[in-house]
């Protein structure tokens, strides 16, 4: 039995966008996060909710004790640049 066959199949609109191409999803099919990764296998494609972003483990106990009204920043965008640095630290 096919994949499709065991799953419930949703229209799904494509359009171009600059120069990619997007989906617009139905809302059977909608992911409560503001990015996804996506996968490829054959002529199926995959999307996830991408992880959220956090700071690197310890990062914020190297600067020390901080005042009772510091405040620490939302998570990072993600940047695979710079996330391939940071886990050299």
């Amino acid at each position: 039995m096919s994949l499709a066959k065991k799953i419930a199949e949703y229209p799904v609109k494509l359009f171009r966008h600059g120069g990619s191409q997007a989906a617009r999803l139905p809302k059977e099919l909608r992911i409560d996060a503001r990015e996804a990764v996506g996968f490829r296998k054959g002529d199926v494609v995959i999307l996830r909710p991408a992880p959220v972003r956090t700071w690197p483990k310890g990062y914020w106990e190297r600067f020390g004790p901080v005042g009772e009204d510091f405040v620490a920043p939302k998570p990072l965008p993600p940047a695979p640049h710079r996330d391939r640095a940071l886990e050299d630290l």
